[in-house]
């Protein structure tokens, strides 16, 4: 899904609604349509920067966190904002005399406001330096924390800054793609928490540790209502603890509750 997905889905969508217009596309509208995709690349980046540090990850694709790279640390926090900013800047440069300049203007500062939002009802589900609010791991606020953190700028607006793009701005339309696109990024963000947990770091290129960190994930809001009294109290005693055994009864918990056939279900 990285390695520009985002920025692609813009380039590709804007084609799709010229060529469905009927019309051809000139070398100038990709070069705009490329700055505007680059522009999310760039807020995508700013964002797994400061989530890598929130979440003490070690690796993302294969390498150290940016943060875990030699004489980087805290000044990440810094290199997180300039790009960030610069997202504004390349709309700015590249849209401030076109009609769309204001309603891109508006939706990337939603897009990062939502992004903040979504982090902190994710962090704030687990606290650190204590143990995780398991009374907040619910469908309901796992839903929100999806459509927050990951649906709304990774799938909804790519789409929509394209729309606006080629002029379309029927609210209608906005909404009936917003509608799909928080659906399809929900599925990837489940697709993300079962990989974290299941599957091979070698293959993936991050080493999950939504359980050791406590993280309100698919897995274990799933667990929580399928399991008996005692497997809640256990999976409560040993989720977010950061040692090899508690990570081995939880992932048998998830086992013995099918988790990875549910996953399966739920996947089709």
């Amino acid at each position: 899904m990285d390695k520009g997905h985002r920025g692609l889905t813009v380039v590709s969508t804007y084609r799709a609604i010229v060529e469905q217009q009927g019309k051809a596309l000139t070398r100038d509208e990709i070069k705009l349509a490329s700055a505007l995709g680059w522009s999310l690349e760039f807020l995508h980046s700013a964002y797994l920067i400061t989530d890598d540090m929130m979440d003490q990850s070690i690796t993302r694709r294969n390498k150290p966190c940016w943060y875990k790279v030699e004489h980087v640390g805290l000044r990440s926090c810094n290199d997180a904002k300039v790009l960030e900013q610069e997202v504004y800047h390349i709309i700015e440069i590249f849209f401030h005399d076109k009609p769309c300049y204001g309603k891109l203007n508006d939706l990337l500062h939603e897009a990062a406001r939502y992004i903040v939002f979504g982090q902190c009802m994710d962090m704030t589900s687990n606290p650190t330096g204590k143990r995780p609010k398991f009374q907040l791991f619910t469908d309901h606020r796992y839903a929100s924390i999806a459509k927050y953190k990951t649906s709304l700028y990774s799938f909804v607006l790519p789409v929509r800054i394209a729309m606006y793009m080629s002029s379309y701005d029927s609210p209608d339309a906005h909404q009936m793609a917003e509608e799909m696109l928080i659906k399809i990024g929900h599925l990837y963000q489940l697709q993300d928490d079962y990989f974290d947990c299941f599957s091979d770091p070698d293959i993936t290129g991050k080493i999950g540790r939504d359980i050791q960190e406590g993280k309100s994930s698919w897995p274990i809001v799933t667990a929580f209502k399928l399991c008996d009294q005692d497997q809640r109290e256990t999976l409560e005693k040993h989720y977010g603890i950061d040692e090899g055994t508690s990570v081995a009864i939880v992932k048998d918990i998830f086992t013995k509750l099918s988790i990875k056939e549910l996953y399966l279900k739920e996947e089709t």
